[in-house]
């Protein structure tokens, strides 16, 4: 770990405005798969994470509605927000394990019907603007005729009409759960939202065996019929697959790593067997 560097000025001043009374930083350090976008630091004797403002790379991505979203759940669920400046976020840096794997079905549900029944964020997900983003932000040789009529299909179909509307984090996946003294938490907010909780059920990084399990055990715990929960769910898997498929693309084109060609090709072809 290091020092902060002087191109960091504003994260220090940032830190010294909420805590006046330290004086330095006693460490600092990229965490891991952020892209140096994200540090792990100590202020104040406090483990925090600073992430820097992704605005312009990241389509729907403010540092404002992260830390608007932090603010409004119940303490204990994410990382506690600290403090937020023109160009970067501090929270609260959750010490903990992570798997490669999710929870078991009946855990996962449970988080996810405590996060559902959290205040609603004030602003809604709205998945048609950002698909069309990712098609304008991306490689133009990749925009292939089944991209265009994916957008075409979804743009004619329109969203599905919620099922229940409630806060959503829309980036579930195994490395976003800290599994924290028999408790679990979910870090990394930035795509939250208010929307259906079939979609955060269909947007989740699961196998379906998985979010079969997930939505028997959401179903019975949210007093919905599970059939109907399932239909809803299967609606919303075309939406969340263009939308893995746009991201990846989108990603592509920042940063030419061919990985995000072959995860982009496996959504396309769920989506042309759909």
């Amino acid at each position: 770990m290091q020092s902060l560097k002087p191109s960091e000025a504003a994260l220090t001043a940032l830190l010294q405005s909420r805590f006046p009374a330290a004086q330095a930083a006693g460490s600092v350090s990229p965490l891991p798969g952020s892209s140096g976008q994200s540090l792990r630091l100590e202020w104040a004797g406090i483990p925090m994470v600073a992430r820097r403002d992704v605005g312009t790379l990241q389509p729907g991505v403010t540092l404002h509605r992260h830390y608007r979203a932090l603010k409004r759940l119940t303490p204990g669920l994410g990382p506690q927000p600290f403090a937020l400046g023109r160009t970067w976020l501090i929270t609260e840096f959750i010490d903990g394990e992570v798997f490669d794997t999710l929870p078991d079905a009946a855990s996962l549900a449970a988080l996810l019907y405590t996060l559902h029944h959290q205040t609603c964020f004030g602003w809604r997900i709205h998945l048609m603007p950002l698909l069309m983003r990712y098609w304008q932000q991306c490689d133009p040789t990749r925009r292939s005729p089944l991209w265009l009529r994916t957008l075409q299909r979804l743009g004619t179909q329109g969203e599905p009409r919620p099922l229940r509307l409630a806060p959503l984090h829309m980036d579930l996946h195994p490395g976003n759960i800290v599994h924290q003294s028999g408790k679990l938490r979910l870090i990394d907010w930035e795509y939250a939202g208010d929307g259906d909780v079939a979609l955060e059920i269909a947007a989740a990084s699961m196998s379906e065996v998985q979010r079969e399990s997930v939505i028997e055990q959401y179903a019975r715990l949210a007093s919905l019929d599970r059939r109907e929960l399932r239909a809803q769910v299967a609606r919303w898997r075309p939406w969340t697959d263009a939308l893995m498929a746009g991201w990846y693309e989108h990603h592509y084109w920042q940063t030419r790593d061919r990985h995000f060609i072959f995860l982009a090709n496996d959504a396309w072809n769920r989506l042309e067997n759909t």
